[in-house]
C-alpha cells in the first residue's frame, strides 16, 4: 500500500511529527539513564540487555525500562533528629533573636 504523502492532511502530519519526537526523546532519556545507572542497580545486572530492550522493542521496551529495570537506590537519612534546643538556635540564627 503505497500512500502519497500530500493527500495526508497537515495536521495529521504535524501529529505524527510531533510524536516521534517525543518518542525520539523518551529513547535517548532512558539510553542516558541507563549509562548513568550502576550495573548494582539494574535488575538483570546487564546493561546491553536493556539497550537492546529500549532500542528494538520501541515505546514499551521503554516503558519496560522505566517502570522494571532498576532497583530502588538505597536511601540514607538526609537530616539527622534535632533536638528542641538545636530547632531554637536554627530558628534564631534565621530570624534574629529578638523575635516574639
Amino acid at each position: 500500500m503505497n500512500v502519497d504523502p500530500s493527500s495526508i492532511p497537515t495536521p495529521v502530519l504535524i501529529a505524527l511529527g510531533v510524536i516521534l519526537l517525543l518518542h525520539i526523546a523518551l529513547v535517548v532519556h532512558c539510553l542516558i539513564l541507563l549509562a548513568r545507572t550502576s550495573a548494582d542497580r539494574l535488575v538483570t545486572g546487564r546493561k546491553w540487555l536493556w539497550v537492546i530492550i529500549v532500542v528494538g522493542v520501541n515505546l514499551i521496551g521503554s516503558v519496560l525500562f522505566l517502570a522494571l529495570a532498576r532497583r530502588p537506590s538505597a536511601t540514607e537519612e538526609q537530616m539527622p533528629d534535632l533536638e528542641p534546643a538545636d530547632a531554637e538556635r536554627v530558628v534564631r540564627g534565621l530570624y534574629g533573636g529578638d523575635r516574639g
